[in-house]
């Protein structure tokens, strides 16, 4: 078996940006780089990451067992780092990791994460907007002290015991809030969403792959004033929308795809409930817009 070694310099003093991917047989070490702003290492095993440069603004991360930081393993200090996509998909056992960068980060992925919970209070990081959880499903709960206040698009995608817990993240609190995405199947759950669960602040609604969900709850509804958008898409069980009255004036736009009971019941051309949603400015089903 042949692998790489040694392949990148040491020092390039110079270097911005640096990408590696896919390369699951090069043993390397990540050179030093002084002004190192971007680093995207994705699927390489057998890269070792540690002495990573201060003045990183962005770090996209698939985490193996060779990847360590600086000389406190697992510590994320870097003062300018401003996005930080972290992938542990293939651990069993989630690493310890401690995050400190509290004032500068503003989106935040994580992929993977096999804990019930995560090892850093979010509510910390003052300046997030943009927070991302996929394919966790081990996770149960958000750390004590809720979600940064500032938070603007929220994603949760395949993540189970989290969203059983929903109505317990204190959403409707988020005056900064503007989307909220969703897929998950739903387990036991026939509404979505309950009532005082989004925030007035929402524009963008969006639910994916909610295979067990049947009904739109009106009265999640009730308070979602400045909602310009609603996407569904995939929830095959889904059974009906609000009626007129119980959705914003200010909705826009709505996207339907792959809801079969849906497309039957409100598409233009011969669905009965068409008359509830043809005041929405832009209807689209299947990609066909409803003129």
């Amino acid at each position: 078996m042949f692998f790489l070694r040694a392949l990148l310099p040491q020092h390039l003093p110079s270097l911005q940006k640096l990408k590696i991917g896919y390369c699951n047989k090069m043993e390397a070490s990540i050179p030093k780089c002084d002004n190192m702003i971007e680093l995207d290492i994705q699927r390489c095993d057998r890269i070792l990451v540690n002495e990573l440069p201060t003045s990183l603004k962005s770090l996209f991360l698939c985490y193996n067992q060779y990847t360590e930081f600086s000389l406190h393993q697992n510590v994320i200090n870097f003062p300018f780092l401003e996005e930080l996509v972290l992938d542990f998909t293939g651990f069993v056992e989630c690493p310890s990791l401690d995050l400190r960068c509290y004032n500068s980060l503003s989106t935040l992925s994580i992929k993977g994460w096999h804990s019930s919970s995560l090892p850093f209070s979010l509510h910390l990081f003052t300046k997030l907007h943009y927070l991302y959880l996929y394919d966790c499903p081990e996770l149960e709960s958000f750390p004590m002290g809720g979600l940064p206040s500032n938070l603007r698009n929220l994603k949760i995608y395949n993540c189970p015991k989290l969203i059983g817990s929903r109505e317990e993240w204190g959403l409707f609190q988020l005056s900064s809030l503007l989307e909220f995405s969703v897929s998950d199947e739903f387990e036991n759950v026939e509404s979505f969403p309950e009532e005082n669960l989004l925030p007035p602040s929402l524009t963008d609604l969006n639910l994916r792959n909610c295979s067990k969900l049947r009904i739109m709850n009106k009265k999640g509804f009730l308070h979602l004033k400045s909602l310009k958008s609603l996407y569904i898409w995939n929830c095959p069980s889904l059974e009906s929308l609000p009626e007129k009255e119980d959705l914003p004036n200010s909705l826009y736009t709505l996207r339907i795809e792959e809801c079969g009971i849906i497309k039957e019941k409100y598409e233009k051309e011969g669905g009965e409930r068409w008359h509830t949603i043809c005041h929405i400015p832009m209807v689209t089903i299947d990609l066909i817009e409803q003129e």
